[in-house]
């Protein structure tokens, strides 16, 4: 039974230090439709159908395609976004909880901390 407790004490202390964004994330996977139900595959017109007009549209300098940044909410006073990626032919490539630019970074450039 000490186990279970420590575990339960364990996880409410990670969920705790992660902060509010990981909240944020979980709650938009059931409450923000352009997180929960856009999947890889569809085109631009159905993503947009279910998450409506993005916040900015760019065309990716280091990756293929364009891409749309959706703004889902705040946290901590700042924007919380999430990105669909498309490939050429104006199909979901990929999609995440960052702006376009943050995801358009070069492979090849330092990583700095």
């Amino acid at each position: 039974m000490h186990k279970f407790t420590g575990l339960i004490a364990a996880g409410a202390a990670i969920a705790i230090l992660s902060g509010c964004t990981t909240y944020h994330q979980a709650e938009s996977y059931v409450t923000k439709p352009v997180v929960k139900d856009v999947k890889k595959g569809m085109t631009r017109d159905q993503v947009r159908h279910i998450g409506g007009q993005p916040a900015s549209v760019i065309t990716m300098i280091h990756a293929r395609g364009t891409c749309d940044t959706y703004i889902i909410g705040q946290s901590e006073g700042k924007p919380l976004t999430y990105f669909v990626s498309y490939n050429d032919t104006g199909h979901v490539m990929n999609y995440g909880f960052q702006s376009c630019t943050e995801y358009d970074t070069d492979p090849q450039a330092p990583k700095t901390n």
